[in-house]
């Protein structure tokens, strides 16, 4: 808190990044590595080596939306981004110093930040959804889950490709499912927003409102 009283979000993930990059340095010094994200220590062993030909190839709907294959496709990305981190930072210390090289890899740090709070957040999804106790309300989540997972996929397919980690018909069919759970929310998707309890008035979305409501809110807000 000390760092930006203000909450500013770019030194608020540089200092993710440096807590990152703290404990991967205590991991190949043989330290304790008493890490609070245990993925960390798994994978990071294990990313550098090749990508299973048998999964990247896999496109079949049970497949990408099983949580397994997502919350490990996040993990490997940020697991290869903290690799590469380190990578840049030792590089560029030799030649600018520590100060100037990681200026000069901020870029690089703040993804990496944010590739490893999205999965933090798939995690507690994932949890979420497997201790929901209604049966509807669980299998709404699960969508939302699935949507949320492949669509940050899908942002940085191209991270995965490069990679090997997804085949270009994978990628494809990730696209696909990712369009059409789109389609699926829309069905759900004036619950969901009634469930946050936004007066009509804040709305200011036809959408969200009752179909015998429609002409009357119109006038009311100038559509």
């Amino acid at each position: 808190i000390f760092q930006t009283f203000e909450g500013d979000n770019t030194v608020l993930l540089q200092q993710v990044a440096s807590d990152l990059l703290k404990q991967y340095k205590e991991k190949f010094q043989g330290g304790t590595f008493s890490v609070t994200w245990n993925y960390l220590r798994d994978m990071m062993t294990t990313y550098v080596s090749e990508a299973n030909p048998v999964i990247a190839r896999r496109e079949g709907v049970d497949h990408l939306r099983d949580s397994k294959f997502q919350l490990d496709a996040f993990r490997y990305r940020t697991s290869r981004l903290l690799h590469t981190a380190a990578l840049r930072l030792r590089k560029h210390s030799k030649s600018l110093g520590s100060f100037e090289a990681w200026n000069r890899c901020l870029n690089h740090l703040l993804v990496l930040a944010e590739s490893h709070i999205e999965s933090v957040i798939l995690a507690r999804f994932i949890e979420a959804v497997n201790s929901c106790k209604d049966r509807n309300a669980r299998a709404v989540l699960k969508l939302l889950c699935d949507l949320y997972a492949l669509d940050r996929i899908w942002k940085d397919i191209g991270s995965y490709r490069n990679v090997d980690y997804v085949s270009p018909n994978k990628a494809k069919a990730i696209l696909r499912l990712t369009e059409y759970l789109s389609f699926e929310v829309r069905s759900v998707a004036r619950e969901l927003v009634d469930a946050f309890g936004i007066p009509d008035f804040a709305l200011r979305a036809p959408i969200g409102m009752q179909s015998g409501q429609y002409a009357e809110y119109t006038q009311f807000v100038g559509f």
